[in-house]
């Protein structure tokens, strides 16, 4: 897990804003998918030892089946623990000066990326389907300038409300480089 204690590169002043997961509601219906998906082949195991009992008198294929089904349950096992793995070490972290985004991509992959609040120039907020409607989730695209590709907060809860605090952010720390600009060509000037 990424710890908020020893941000990369952290400044002085520096404070944390938002620390974004992904909502709970998406671990619930990943879960929920799984235990559906786990209850298939108890169901036709025993419809076929119970239905097919006269076909099904070797011994052997009574430990055939139980061996296929040990094998589907330990791939659904490794597959419920990557979903798991997926959404529990995805985090967003929003300071007052950048973005940080760190997305697990399979097992041995993950991508860390940190992105500049004075170089965003555009911020949407999407919900898309009832359920992350009435849940009040979903997805906030940030749009950077340059060749930096777009910053996607995957499935988080409150999506308008962070991307209007975003909008605020970004607003102050350009205002705030602005001024802190303008302060530096006074004193060159004066210097001159």
């Amino acid at each position: 897990m990424f710890s908020l204690k020893y941000l990369p590169h952290k400044e002085p002043d520096e404070k944390v804003i938002f620390c974004l997961h992904r909502h709970g509601f998406v671990l619930f219906t990943i879960a929920m998918a799984f235990l559906i998906f786990a209850l298939l082949p108890l169901g036709a195991y025993f419809l076929v030892t119970v239905e097919l009992v006269p076909f099904i008198d070797s011994e052997i294929l009574k430990i055939f089946l139980r061996l296929l089904v040990f094998v589907f349950y330990l791939f659904w096992w490794m597959l419920f623990y990557y979903a798991f793995l997926d959404y529990y070490l995805d985090v967003w972290i929003v300071t007052n000066y950048r973005i940080i985004g760190v997305e697990q991509k399979g097992l041995f992959n993950r991508t860390v990326a940190e992105y500049k609040l004075f170089r965003i120039q555009d911020v949407m907020a999407e919900q898309k389907g009832i359920f992350s409607t009435v849940v009040d989730y979903g997805n906030i695209h940030v749009q950077t300038a340059g060749e930096q590709e777009l910053v996607e907060f995957k499935q988080v809860a409150n999506p308008n409300y962070i991307a209007r605090e975003l909008i605020r952010l970004v607003e102050f720390n350009k205002h705030k480089m602005n001024q802190s600009a303008d302060k530096k060509d006074k004193n060159e000037s004066k210097t001159i």
